[in-house]
């Protein structure tokens, strides 16, 4: 019996060497993420300003009836052509109307006079153009002030645009206007700016900008759509990043800097943006790498390893 407080001596370190060692609970840490980056550099940067606008007709009429009537001698349909001062229909007044229903009982001294006196009204193209829309045809009744025909000179139309008032001093020191046509296959256009408006419009702060666009042989149509580009600051020795490093939140404009092994997540200032790079005026120093790919992945002091 001597020997049973050894005995349980060495079961108590037996079964104490059977339990598992403490473990711990915390996660291992997830590992580094690729990233690619790039330096914030210099550079000269060329703001190209593009606003989209469309093409309007410069000179256009709507003719009506001066008088109430009946329309006569008026075939013209959409697409046909007018001249300036041609006769392209008759209004035919209700008093003679009422004429040629008595006049076979008049005498025929009087008939003469009457038909004088009462006539017919012509009515006249006011320009050299085309027809554009028909709203009334012969034999209807119209009345005063009615519109009868759509007219419109397509030899000359204007391009149209409504441009912020931030570009306005910009604008007047360009030369000449590239135009290009959406959903047309026409080559871009040089056109110079012909007019600025005199108003602004209040809700969008926006002058509309008008050029004019020769038609002489017929290509373009009024409500085409184009687009106006025209080369707007320029700034010398700029720093820039590639515009796939720059990340856009509800007007908020961030970057990842490289920080040793993490990434930071930077406010920043963009300035010119450009198709393949975007100015930083404020957030960033020269030299300093940010992240140029899929950074919209990453997050706050994330372990980072550059590929």
């Amino acid at each position: 019996m001597k020997y049973a407080p050894v005995l349980l001596a060495i079961l108590f370190i037996a079964s104490g060497c059977d339990r598992p060692a403490a473990q711990n609970n915390a996660p291992d840490p997830p590992p580094p993420v690729t990233i690619t980056t790039a330096p914030v550099t210099r550079a000269d940067v060329v703001e190209i300003v593009s606003i989209f606008g469309a093409v309007h007709l410069r000179q256009e009429a709507y003719l009506g009836s001066q008088f109430d009537g009946r329309l006569d001698d008026f075939s013209l349909l959409p697409g046909d052509r007018v001249r300036k001062g041609e006769r392209i229909g008759t209004i035919v007044p209700p008093a003679r109307e009422a004429l040629f229903q008595v006049i076979d009982e008049m005498p025929l001294s009087a008939r003469s006079n009457l038909k004088k006196q009462i006539r017919n009204i012509p009515l006249i193209s006011a320009l050299d153009g085309v027809v554009l829309e028909v709203m009334r045809h012969t034999g209807g009744v119209v009345r005063k002030g009615e519109q009868i025909v759509h007219l419109g000179d397509l030899s000359a139309l204007d391009i149209r645009g409504d441009l912020p008032v931030r570009y306005l001093p910009a604008i007047q020191k360009t030369g000449k206007i590239s135009i290009s046509f959406v959903n047309y296959p026409h080559a871009p256009l040089a056109l110079p700016l012909q007019a600025i408006s005199g108003q602004v419009n209040e809700d969008n702060q926006t002058a509309m900008i008008r050029l004019k666009l020769n038609n002489r042989e017929g290509k373009f149509r009024p409500g085409m759509l184009v687009e106006l580009s025209f080369v707007g600051e320029h700034h010398s020795d700029a720093l820039v990043i590639p515009r796939e490093a720059l990340l856009e939140k509800e007007g908020l404009y961030t970057v990842f800097v490289l920080n040793g092994g993490t990434v930071e997540k930077r406010a920043v200032t963009p300035g010119i943006m450009q198709d393949k790079q975007i100015e930083i005026l404020a957030g960033v120093s020269e030299n300093e790498r940010v992240v140029s790919e899929k950074a919209y992945s990453l997050e706050e002091g994330m372990a980072v390893r550059v590929k």
